[in-house]
């Protein structure tokens, strides 16, 4: 799993696994791990929506108004 991710990682990027798959469960700390060492932060979702007073265009993209 990690080795998928790792050429592909870029900062903004959302991770998503599934929990009931063979190996995530045993895979997510090690990627955790590795994705802090390169120097990215790890921040639930909930801290990258915007609640109130935003728009979305047409592209998916969220912004403040």
């Amino acid at each position: 799993m990690w080795n998928r991710l790792n050429t592909k990682l870029s900062s903004g990027d959302i991770i998503l696994t599934h929990n009931g798959t063979k190996h995530t469960a045993d895979s997510l700390d090690m990627i955790l791990k590795n994705i802090k060492q390169k120097g990215y932060e790890i921040v639930p979702i909930s801290e990258l929506i915007y609640k109130e007073n935003y728009k979305i265009n047409s592209q998916g993209v969220q912004t403040l108004k």
